[in-house]
């Protein structure tokens, strides 16, 4: 189930512009989380502590403790912090957590069910890419759309050759 604005929404037919851009940066984040794994939270870490280090290198040399820059530098330590930690919620809020456990809808038989025409090989893998994606962009969705999507995006292999 996914909600927007309070209200229960069908992801696979959604066309809502922020619907839609919340959809794509879910892709992007996906994309880079799905290579990581359950790694993702040590990386998120690892880079947020690489950032402090680069913003503040050689500026903590001159600081006294309690003045006027070393305030200003805790406030831009714990803006960088509440902006990596806004990111990880929104990655938890649109469900990319755990994205990497996730299966296809379609195993490879049924997705030779969906489309008999289908070759093995690279097209084979650029039509699980496409599910894959599809996924992303349409959480919860069922398998009926997801096939209807498949045939519409291959429709050189919905017949048998």
């Amino acid at each position: 189930i996914c909600y927007m604005n309070g209200d229960v929404i069908a992801s696979a037919t959604e066309d809502d512009p922020v619907w839609q851009h919340a959809m794509d940066f879910r892709r992007r984040c996906a994309k880079v989380v799905n290579k990581l794994g359950p790694l993702w939270r040590a990386a998120l870490f690892l880079s947020l502590s690489e950032r402090l280090t680069q913003s503040f290198d050689g500026d903590l040399d001159y600081v006294i403790e309690g003045d006027v820059v070393d305030e200003s530098q805790e406030e831009l330590r714990l803006g960088e912090i509440e902006r990596y930690d806004v990111f990880a919620t929104a990655m938890q809020r649109l469900g990319i957590i755990g994205i990497w456990n996730e299966k296809p809808i379609l195993d490879g038989e049924q997705v030779k069910a969906v489309l008999p025409g289908i070759p093995m090989g690279p097209a084979f893998r650029e039509v699980m890419e496409e599910q894959e994606n599809w996924m992303i962009l349409h959480p919860g969705a069922g398998s009926d759309f997801l096939i209807e999507h498949l045939r519409n995006k291959f429709p050189d292999f919905v017949e048998s050759n």
